[in-house]
């Protein structure tokens, strides 16, 4: 994980210094006070991942999310928004734009170094991917110059493994709504009972679950850009 790049997006001093201070020994850390420094810095920094604030005057985190997936340069950058809006609603909409993972303020320092490390691992394994699906798609040009008859095997195996994948698509697309609707229950439980054991544990089941739906939602995504691309 050494030499990944994170971007913190807080217009609280105090917060900033904070994160920093967590994550600086295990990456290299840019802390900026507001959205519009985030893109200043972005034109000369391009990060691994995005911590970012919601609630910032001038532009919210929201808005800013909205920017970066309107950009085709900085669209694939992991976002984790990290606030003290605590509210299931705050925290589907901020899925729904697009972060991979809500964490809420206060934050506790080893889970807020596990949930970016799992972050990071995920994008790798995304653009890793993507390095593959290219490489295939330059492997099968070639076949096609050399050899049509084998050329076409390689493409029908190909054309079954994509049968595969929509099969997965459809059952992650089926995972979808109950995973949003899982979170929302669990938040308005929080809300409702306040006990300790109770709480903590549907706090667990409730982060659980909203790593869970992230994976989904990055196969969703993968498999849209390929079926764009083939």
């Amino acid at each position: 994980m050494s030499n990944k790049k994170i971007i913190l997006v807080d217009d609280n001093q105090a917060n900033l210094v904070a994160c920093k201070e967590t994550l600086q020994e295990l990456f290299d850390i840019y802390p900026v006070i507001s959205a519009e420094k985030m893109f200043e810095l972005l034109k000369n920094v391009i990060p691994d991942l995005i911590l970012l604030d919601v609630d910032m005057p001038e532009m919210n985190g929201y808005e800013a999310l909205r920017q970066l997936k309107s950009n085709d340069v900085y669209k694939r950058i992991p976002v984790i928004f990290l606030t003290a809006m605590d509210d299931y609603r705050s925290e589907i909409e901020g899925l729904n734009l697009g972060a991979v993972d809500y964490i809420t303020k206060p934050f506790i320092s080893a889970n807020l170094i596990r949930r970016v490390e799992k972050h990071l691992v995920i994008n790798d394994g995304k653009r890793e991917l993507a390095a593959l699906n290219d490489t295939i798609n330059a492997l099968l040009g070639a076949q096609a110059e050399e050899d049509g008859e084998k050329a076409q095997t390689l493409e029908a195996t190909i054309g079954a493994l994509q049968e595969k994948i929509n099969l997965l698509t459809s059952l992650v697309h089926a995972m979808h709504i109950p995973l949003l609707t899982l979170i929302e229950r669990m938040q308005t439980a929080m809300e409702l009972d306040r006990t300790g054991s109770v709480n903590h544990c549907l706090s667990i089941a409730d982060t659980e679950a909203a790593l869970l739906l992230e994976i989904v939602n990055n196969i969703l995504e993968e498999n849209s850009n390929y079926g764009q691309g083939s």
